[in-house]
């Protein structure tokens, strides 16, 4: 891991290509999304952006019903009643 700052070079596109060294000592890796902040001419920020992974089919289904049963809703037939009325109340919006 470095900390030593690194001169890069802008492009003719505009792109800035970063090595291997300073993407990994900044924990970066293939993939990974950045957040960049133009904070005034001549001063970015880069930020990684950690996303969560997507849930598995199963676990939306868990916390889908966890949320209904907290809000009373119990069986499917209450969800669908709920459903349906949302749907009437957003068709005369």
């Amino acid at each position: 891991m470095t900390t030593e700052p690194y001169v890069v070079q802008v492009d003719p596109s505009g792109r800035l290509a970063l090595t291997q060294v300073l993407l990994s000592s900044a924990g970066l890796h293939g993939g990974d999304r950045v957040l960049v902040f133009p904070l005034r001419p001549g001063l970015v920020y880069l930020r990684k952006v950690n996303t969560p992974k997507p849930l598995s089919r199963e676990d939306l289904s868990t916390l889908m019903r966890t949320a209904f049963e907290g809000s009373g809703y119990t069986t499917r037939e209450q969800v669908l009643t709920m459903v349906r009325e949302t749907k009437r109340e957003l068709a005369q919006e």
